[in-house]
């Protein structure tokens, strides 16, 4: 069995810092987790806040938890056919090719060339190499700890002691320093800078001309960036949009159509805004959940609003929506060139809707959108 040994704050010292919402200490959770750990050692103290969550964070994903305050508790923990990861404190552990590494058979110190590695904060071993802020010990090597002094801090003495017996080496390269998924945080204010080019990196880049996306990706990595620390803001976002889709629909009841179209087209980079929001929660480990019915809601809104705003004979209330909602769905389904990917954008489409119907009517707005759509359906596909 493989564990994993992961520091949190000792008796007195103040909150680790975070990034992107998660201390440290989850973040490395997460990446023992995807490396095969069944356990989890943290050393420090286990009553603090931090401890308290790593604790609750190891239970929800099944794994075995464990609190020690001295290096000399490791060997009663693990057992001597087992193998400990060890991970530095401060680590940031997410490259790929370090996960593979150290998830393969065997034992083995992880090190990068001496030069890059200092300079990111790592410990030199010698001219050649630096080590890499994580190593997998076997067990029966934990009992040399009891020849050591109580109070030493184990991740140091346990790279000693795997240096001194010689334990085999895989180097991670050099540019895995240089993109953010393998560093060390040590400062809030590195913890800072830190989640601000994390959430940069977990998301996808996104032209202007998706606006409702762009818009929701700027306010994840920009000035609204810390919401994501806040609890339930997804689940606010959520009932946020659906108040503002079911507003929409009652505006329509109410005979006030532009206001429900600008509340369907408002509610767009609410839903890109939550959706942002849970594509950086689970990253970079976790499994992404995808959510259609969300798009189709937006959709199934502007149809029950277009009805609901062409006050006529039912085949010509029904006729105009149906056909501009058909043609966004098939929109949806081929390329554009990129001058026409605005107008898959609902947020646009609401919007043109809710400004033609404050021009003229609801009715020539809605056939009028219809009638773009369906031009850039039969513009040829970018190649």
């Amino acid at each position: 069995m493989r564990a994993a040994l992961i520091a949190i704050p000792q008796p007195g010292e103040g909150p680790s810092p975070k990034v992107a919402g998660k201390t440290i200490a989850h973040r490395q959770l997460l990446f023992a987790r995807e490396a095969g750990c069944k356990s989890v050692t943290a050393f420090g103290n286990g009553a603090s806040p931090e401890g308290i969550e790593l604790r609750h964070a190891a239970e929800r994903m099944g794994l075995k938890y464990h609190v020690i305050s001295s290096a000399h508790a490791l060997p009663g923990i693990i057992r001597d056919d087992d193998s400990l990861m060890v991970l530095q404190p401060g680590l940031l552990p997410e490259s790929r090719v370090a996960l593979e590494l150290l998830r393969a058979e065997g034992d083995r110190i992880l090190v990068v060339s001496a030069g890059p590695g200092a300079s990111a904060g790592f410990e030199r071993v010698d001219l050649d190499r630096a080590w890499a802020g994580s190593m997998t010990v076997p067990g029966h090597l934990l009992g040399k700890l009891a020849d050591l002094p109580e109070d030493i801090a184990p991740h140091g003495a346990l790279l000693r002691i795997a240096l001194q017996h010689r334990l085999p080496e895989a180097r991670l390269a050099d540019d895995a320093l240089d993109n953010g998924g393998w560093t060390l945080v040590s400062t809030p204010e590195a913890a800072a800078a830190q989640t601000l080019a994390w959430q940069r990196r977990h998301l996808r880049e996104t032209s202007p001309a998706r606006l409702s996306r762009w818009i929701a990706r700027f306010l994840a990595t920009g000035p609204t960036r810390r919401l994501l620390d806040l609890p339930y803001i997804r689940s606010g976002l959520l009932v946020l949009a659906g108040l503002m889709l079911g507003g929409g629909i009652a505006s329509g009841l109410y005979e006030r159509p532009v206001l429900g179209f600008a509340l369907i087209a408002l509610s767009v980079p609410v839903v890109e805004f939550f959706l942002a929001l849970g594509a950086l929660a689970v990253a970079p480990f976790g499994k992404l959940r995808h959510w259609p019915w969300l798009g189709y809601a937006v959709d199934a809104a502007l149809l029950a609003l277009g009805i609901l705003a062409i006050d006529s004979l039912a085949h010509r209330s029904v006729f105009p929506p149906l056909v501009l909602g058909s043609a966004l769905l098939l929109l949806d389904r081929r390329g554009l060139p990129a001058w026409l990917e605005p107008l898959r954008d609902r947020m646009v489409i609401g919007g043109f809707l809710a400004i033609v119907a404050s021009l003229a009517s609801p009715e020539l707005a809605i056939m009028l959108a219809g009638l773009l759509v369906l031009f850039a359906n039969i513009i040829p596909p970018r190649s």
